[in-house]
């Protein structure tokens, strides 16, 4: 794997970027929208923005791409993108309708991107033409989840009238206020080209020079596993702010994510190439185990279930061509092996771990002395050959119980 990375051309994003397409307004008149998706452009006064109609806040990813959307894993996900989408008592935006309309930036107010954490939004939008996401301000991990795949993100709506008039744009405009390894990943397309200039040291890290101090045990873990510029793992101390890539203990992820990641690490790797360290990668069918008996019949006739069975394939077979433990159904009842992130903490996770999964309940297993968080699509994907994750030194939080403990309250 290392020599066919290593022989990867990889460069970066030009310093200009040239947007050419049609905006979309995800406003809260369902009847705008739809004069949109019909061809008309929205007119927008930037200078007097009390002027200009009322933009959707709280634009959930479970609008952006419905759980049920998310049974798809590849490119068709660009027919559904806002599919969900509530505008008063409508959702005007149909399949294929984002598609058609050669929108290129998506448009919003408050909190874009909040709830679950679902790649599928993002690669939904970016496999639809949307290149550019604006919104007053936009949620951590969906933002995140933007610059790994490559779709820009930003808070500037000045920028509207410069894609309307074809004016290029400075990236940096969107690497401004980013740390160091985040405004790398915006320059290289995406976390995945990112790695690849890292592992040929087209770029380093920046270093870690936090002088030792009193650490949290999270932090303690942390710094144990930082990998330095060098490649050697751990430094001395870490800070709330300090940011670089961890080397992970274990890495698992469940069936409604292990399919796309591994449709985007065969289609950048290729279809053969072996996984780092098979040993420390679990997956797990918990999701989907009893989907048949709780489907609506509408749904089935969309053909969902039969989809829901791809994931379950795609997983097994991944696992089965790099060696990767599966935990899947029970062979003498239906039902599944158990909930990943339990088994995770009942049977994996060991005191001073670094641990990372594809669900959101993956802190449970701090539970047992070590650090435990989720992380999207393209950052497993990426783990499976780099054995690390980006990481961010949190801020502590200091919590104060007052009053009498129970006796049967524990830590």
């Amino acid at each position: 794997m290392k020599q066919s990375i290593l022989n990867r051309e990889i460069s970066q994003r030009p310093d200009q970027v040239k947007l050419q397409g049609r905006i979309l307004f995800l406003t809260e008149d369902p009847q705008l929208i739809k004069r949109q998706l019909a061809g008309a452009d929205l007119a927008w006064d930037t200078q007097h923005p009390e002027r200009n109609p009322k933009l959707r806040d709280d634009i959930s990813t479970d609008e952006i791409t419905p759980a049920h959307i998310c049974f798809f894993f590849d490119e068709t996900l660009g027919e559904f993108p806002y599919t969900g989408l509530k505008c008063g008592n409508e959702t005007p935006i149909k399949r294929g309708d984002v598609k058609r309309g050669g929108f290129v930036a998506s448009v919003s107010g408050k909190r874009r991107g909040k709830g679950s954490s679902r790649e599928q939004s993002p690669y939904a939008e970016m496999s639809a033409g949307i290149k550019l996401v604006i919104a007053e301000n936009i949620e951590r991990i969906y933002k995140q989840n933007c610059q790994n795949l490559g779709v820009l993100t930003s808070t500037d709506f000045k920028l509207i009238d410069k894609i309307r008039r074809g004016e290029e744009i400075p990236l940096s405009q969107f690497t401004e206020g980013e740390d160091e390894i985040t405004r790398q990943v915006i320059k290289y397309g995406g976390l995945f080209p990112f790695n690849v200039a890292r592992l040929q040291r087209k770029v380093f890290l920046p270093p870690i020079d936090t002088k030792p101090r009193p650490m949290t045990i999270g932090e303690k873990i942390i710094a144990c596993h930082m990998v330095e510029a060098s490649g050697k793992i751990g430094v001395e101390a870490v800070k709330p702010g300090d940011t670089g890539f961890a080397r992970t203990d274990l890495r698992f992820s469940h069936e409604y994510v292990t399919p796309m990641a591994a449709i985007f690490y065969e289609h950048y790797l290729g279809k053969d190439e072996p996984v780092n360290d098979a040993a420390s990668i679990l997956f797990f069918r918990d999701h989907l185990t009893f989907l048949d008996e709780v489907l609506s019949e509408e749904k089935r006739k969309m053909g969902l279930l039969d989809l829901a069975t791809q994931l379950k394939l795609k997983q097994e077979d991944f696992a089965k061509s790099r060696g990767i433990r599966l935990h899947g159904e029970l062979v003498d009842r239906k039902g599944s092996e158990g909930i990943c992130h339990s088994i995770i903490t009942e049977t994996y996770a060991l005191p001073g771990q670094l641990n990372v999964g594809s669900d959101s309940h993956t802190p449970h297993a701090g539970a047992v002395g070590c650090l435990a968080f989720g992380i999207g699509t393209t950052d497993v994907f990426n783990s499976w050959f780099t054995r690390d994750v980006r990481v961010k030194v949190p801020e502590s939080v200091q919590v104060v119980i007052r009053g009498r403990r129970r006796d049967n309250v524990t830590a």
